[in-house]
């Protein structure tokens, strides 16, 4: 399409509710971010709360919430950026062909899954009443959806894991040209998780134990020490200390004991 980035696409993602586009649309936003590429996802509160889409209750009101998106689709493709459109089953072709041909650098993801599938991941009970004549507007059901007939991309999530849907999409859109070939060189690089799990924090490492003062060994002696007794007194000292002691004794009328 003439003024459009050749580096912007779109990825529209059709199918019935509950065949899994919105947990496709996050899981390859994420696997596309791994390769460096900046992507939007147009699903959930935002576009029902900004562009009033996902109300829609019959064809006419459907298709108009699908213009409205392939118009955001059209700007951010035509400024270069990478956009998934997941907010709506958008069950009629002719709204999906006009967003192609408007948009130029387009590629349709047909989700598929059985009805059976469907009705048990429905928590809703919608499926149910649905089949049950009670809800008289679900799309494949009490409405019609009528599916792609030359889709880039099929997946069926009953038989595929999110994982081999994601890396199967990013096959498709290497072949298509809408991203640079040389990234199928990087489709072997460990996956990451399409839902996100976090990843479990290392385990503390116990800090060391201080070692143990080593205790002296005893010192072993050659030979033997003998104590020394206390030295007496020399003798001269001890006769001088008589001599004085005497005289004094004389005086007092003393004799020295025997």
């Amino acid at each position: 399409m003439s003024g459009t980035n050749p580096m912007g696409f779109t990825v529209w993602f059709t199918g019935m509710s509950g065949a899994g586009k919105s947990t496709l649309a996050a899981a390859f936003a994420n696997r596309l971010r791994r390769l460096g590429k900046s992507v939007e996802v147009l699903d959930g509160g935002e576009t029902a709360q900004f562009l009033n889409v996902g109300h829609g209750q019959n064809k006419d009101e459907r298709n108009l919430e699908a213009r409205k998106l392939a118009w955001v689709c059209r700007l951010i493709t035509r400024g270069g950026g990478i956009v998934l459109q997941a907010a709506i089953e958008s069950p009629y072709k002719e709204t999906r062909d006009e967003a192609r041909r408007q948009i130029g650098r387009f590629a349709e993801v047909f989700v598929e899954s059985p009805i059976d599938t469907l009705i048990q991941r429905d928590k809703s009970g919608k499926y149910k009443k649905a089949l049950a004549g009670e809800l008289k507007n679900l799309i494949g059901i009490s409405e019609p959806y009528e599916p792609p007939q030359h889709p880039e991309v099929i997946v069926d999530t009953s038989k595929m894991s999110v994982d081999d849907c994601v890396e199967h999409m990013l096959g498709q859109l290497i072949a298509q040209r809408l991203l640079d070939p040389s990234l199928a060189a990087m489709k072997g690089r460990p996956k990451i998780s399409a839902r996100g799990k976090p990843t479990p924090p290392p385990a503390p490492v116990a800090a060391p134990k201080p070692a143990k003062a080593a205790k002296a060994a005893p010192v072993k002696l050659s030979k033997p020490v003998k104590l020394h007794k206390k030295a007496a007194p020399p003798k001269h000292r001890a006769a001088a200390r008589t001599a004085r002691a005497e005289p004094r004794r004389a005086a007092a009328g003393g004799k020295r004991k025997r």
